[in-house]
């Protein structure tokens, strides 16, 4: 049972994007820690987001069990990885049987650029004023560090906000995201390190000898 729930757990908290992807090699490598106020609220700790070419990693761990999100822009595939349960959920991401026919589609989004920059965990990013039905935020993007693919709830079949489909069609990696409402700033999403380092590939794979879930994920959706 205690693994099933972290395979649950998983799928309550991270998707794919429903927008486009950038495939233009980026030029950093490495790991960026963040933290996320949804995860916060989950128990979960800091979240390492790995970068390698147009691949990008996202692990999560909960009560000592460990997921891995792999996006695959260039396959138009994610997979979820169950350590505990050895076993992976493969998801493509131009495929309708995943649900994607029943999203809701993206809210129109006014960006505009502020002309401030910040430097957050030693990277300087520009300073972004979003507007959209999803509410207003400030981001903080930063060029050249790879696309990031924002985790939301796949059960409730909708597609992430604007804002963070805007992330993946500038190719850009939000070091910060604060939302502002009623008067009041709150910072969802938050780089505190960056590490620029060599990756392995194996990262990017899944592990030899895993079990092929994606059955039961389509069995899930359907029940939803």
């Amino acid at each position: 049972m205690k693994k099933l729930s972290l395979f649950i757990l998983t799928l309550s908290i991270i998707c794919f994007i429903g927008g486009p992807t950038t495939t233009t090699a980026q030029d950093f490598e490495g790991v960026i820690y963040f933290e996320m106020a949804d995860l916060a609220k989950q128990g979960m700790g800091e979240m390492p987001y790995m970068v390698k070419g147009n691949k990008g990693r996202m692990e999560m761990s909960h009560q000592g069990q460990k997921s891995a999100m792999i996006m695959l822009p260039d396959e138009s595939k994610m997979v979820i990885v169950i350590e505990q349960m050895q076993g992976y959920i493969e998801m493509d991401l131009n495929n309708n049987d995943i649900g994607n026919t029943e999203m809701d589609k993206a809210s129109e989004i006014d960006m505009t650029n502020t002309g401030e920059t910040k430097t957050i965990a030693g990277r300087t990013c520009e300073v972004w004023r979003m507007e959209s039905k999803d509410g207003t935020f400030e981001t903080c993007m930063a060029k050249g560090m790879g696309t990031f693919m924002m985790p939301q709830n796949q059960m409730q079949k909708r597609n992430p906000p604007a804002w963070a489909q805007k992330f993946a069609e500038e190719g850009s990696m939000p070091l910060e995201i604060v939302e502002i409402k009623d008067g009041s700033r709150t910072v969802q999403m938050k780089a505190t390190k960056i590490e620029e380092k060599s990756l392995s590939d194996d990262l990017f794979k899944v592990p030899e000898g895993y079990r092929d879930m994606s059955g039961m994920m389509k069995g899930m959706q359907k029940r939803n």
